[in-house]
């Protein structure tokens, strides 16, 4: 009689894990169009990035977040950069896949992954006055013409209010002006010169509209391969 009993919860144990796997399987059979998975074999933070290497020595990169080693996790909006040098790490990676999104779960169609902090986030206005002088182009002006100063290049002066280092093999800068057209206050610059928030910095660079660069980095005005010609102190 205990054995019977004994066997019939054996059975029915057995069932369910079968079940939950088949479930499993179907889950993972069926991922949402764009989503893909990866099993994390080693994880590090470096610079407010989690590095992940999962199987097939895959490498990704998404803003800093707890991961565990040995557990599945899903992902979308990958964005590839070949031969990148991370300066943090003082290592080089043939391909890393920089994330925007990540999830320990497979998620339907009509529910949102949780999203990176690599996203861009919305710029906050500072007290700032720039004193207008010749050959600078005001932030405003330049949103409120920004066709005519497309493909061109042009100098601007500001108030740095943000600055990220070797993100996609650049540095990023956000200044600030005093100036606004139409609540746009904040220009993005690219370049390879370093700067320190709170400085005044004169820049010049190549103006670019509609910029797609992935993982969350949109911008409908920005300069690029910017040079940094002068700094003023805090």
């Amino acid at each position: 009689m205990k054995r019977s009993i004994l066997l019939t919860i054996l059975g029915l144990a057995f069932f369910s894990f079968a079940c939950q796997s088949k479930k499993t399987e179907n889950q993972e059979a069926t991922l949402p169009l764009g989503v893909s998975k990866v099993l994390v074999k080693e994880t590090f933070n470096a610079g407010g990035y989690t590095y992940i290497n999962g199987n097939n020595d895959l490498w990704l990169a998404v803003g800093q977040r707890p991961i565990e080693v040995g557990k599945a996790y899903y992902y979308k909006g990958a964005l590839e950069m070949k031969n990148f040098h991370s300066k943090e790490l003082n290592r080089d990676f043939p391909v890393i896949y920089f994330l925007n999104t990540i999830s320990d779960t497979p998620i339907e169609n009509n529910m949102p992954m949780q999203a990176s902090s690599m996203k861009k986030q919305k710029a906050k206005r500072i007290e700032v006055s720039i004193e207008k002088t010749k050959g600078i182009t005001s932030i405003s002006d330049l949103f409120s013409k920004k066709d005519e100063f497309s493909g061109k290049q042009i100098s601007v002066k500001g108030k740095v209010t943000k600055f990220n280092q070797n993100i996609m093999g650049k540095n990023w800068i956000h200044i600030q002006d005093g100036s606004d057209f139409e609540g746009n206050f904040d220009l993005t610059i690219t370049c390879k010169d370093v700067a320190s928030i709170g400085q005044i910095i004169e820049v010049s660079g190549t103006i670019a509209l509609d910029k797609d660069f992935g993982a969350g980095y949109t911008y409908d005005v920005i300069m690029e391969e910017a040079k940094i010609q002068n700094t003023e102190r805090k």
